[in-house]
């Protein structure tokens, strides 16, 4: 089983974003999100919330038994991202979860 921290660390990598960028983006220290990318330390649910929406995933696809969840991309330079550009991001994330969640239920596919 995948342990959410290891998660966390691969979402980022996928996204192209360095640990100073999340920390700026939660208001925590890059030392501090390295800690939780080891397992050391851990987030908040708001904070754990805020990223999914940025990497464009749920809160349900933490659950390893959940490794269909495919999560929505976006295409951007990670080096050239303000923070303002990753909360634009995160609340476009989190719009596209919901509608993929809201039609999951009108197709009858989701438990």
């Amino acid at each position: 089983m995948e342990a959410v921290y290891d998660k966390l660390k691969e979402m980022r990598e996928q996204a192209g974003l360095q640990q100073e960028q999340i920390a700026a983006f939660l208001g925590v220290t890059q030392t501090y999100i390295s800690k939780v990318e080891t397992g050391e330390q851990n987030l908040t649910v708001e904070q754990l919330e805020n990223l999914a929406n940025l990497y464009g995933y749920s809160l349900p696809s933490f659950n390893d038994s959940l490794n269909h969840v495919q999560p929505i991309r976006f295409a951007f330079r990670a080096q050239d991202v303000s923070q303002e550009d990753l909360k634009v991001i995160a609340e476009i994330g989190r719009i596209a979860v919901n509608s993929r969640f809201m039609a999951d239920i009108l197709e009858g596919t989701h438990d």
